[in-house]
């Protein structure tokens, strides 16, 4: 069954990258003064988009079982991995200075294979431990990019440089090295454990159901929006494709800010 609410909520988040993507480069290559996108209205846009993307991709592995629905992850998540790879190769070609290493695909394709691999393990584990692990563990690690560990403007502590000092491998798991720079940044910590969240959050409300004699998800999982729904069904063409889009368009309507 294709639930249509998880493919809506991928288009609205699309439709928002979009939006906020036009907005950034009208500001940063086209000189449009917006003070409130710098701040933190615009900081809060970002982090809604991406906060509620990967919250599905994982919600969306829950959904997950058997061994052809693994198997078929598995292909999935190496199709986007690569499909950031390709991005990355790209960047480096054609906009070293806005250079993507370790972006949302990349960070996305690996998740998927990781936590199909891990099905079996990650079965066992009850959803609501689960869901109270990723949980605690989101909030100690989310500043952990920065140097720290807390959540946003909670800090707990200040963690010592030399664990900063390991290039790229320490960049990808969440100890950015002083020297990496990437203009989409998604370290496996700590956006993985928001990924498994959503993964035990949809492990959660199954296994309630399965308790009542019911199968899948509850019936509003099965509304959606059309138009929405169409995109989610192609985000990764859709996320692939904005971006030259966007500058094309711009480029035409236009001049880059001196």
């Amino acid at each position: 069954m294709r639930y249509r609410l998880l493919d809506t909520l991928r288009g609205f988040s699309l439709v928002s990258m979009i939006l906020y993507h036009i907005c950034w480069d009208l500001v940063h290559m086209y000189g449009f003064d917006w003070p409130w996108f710098m701040k933190t209205q615009g900081y809060l846009w970002q982090q809604s988009i991406c906060w509620l993307f990967i919250f599905v991709s994982g919600f969306c592995q829950g959904l997950k079982r058997d061994e052809r629905t693994l198997s078929s992850a598995c292909k999935r998540g190496l199709v986007i991995m690569v499909s950031g790879l390709l991005v990355t190769a790209a960047t480096l070609v054609f906009a070293p200075e806005a250079k993507i290493i370790f972006g949302v695909l990349f960070f996305l394709g690996f998740s998927i294979m990781l936590t199909a691999w891990l099905g079996p393990l990650l079965r066992k584990i009850p959803a609501k431990a689960g869901l109270l692990c990723s949980t605690i563990l989101l909030f100690i690690f989310r500043n952990i990019n920065e140097g720290n560990l807390g959540f946003e403007t909670i800090i707990l502590c200040r963690l010592p440089d030399f664990l900063y000092e390991h290039g790229l491998l320490g960049s990808f798991l969440g100890l950015q090295d002083k020297n990496f720079s990437s203009a989409d940044y998604f370290s496996f910590i700590p956006w993985y454990f928001l990924f498994i969240k959503g993964y035990f959050i949809c492990r959660n409300l199954l296994q309630k159901r399965e308790t009542k004699g019911l199968s899948g998800l509850p019936a509003v999982f099965t509304k959606g929006i059309p138009v929405l729904e169409t995109l989610g069904q192609h985000s990764l063409l859709v996320y692939l494709l904005h971006q030259p889009v966007i500058l094309l368009i711009l480029s035409l309507a236009f001049k880059p800010a001196l």
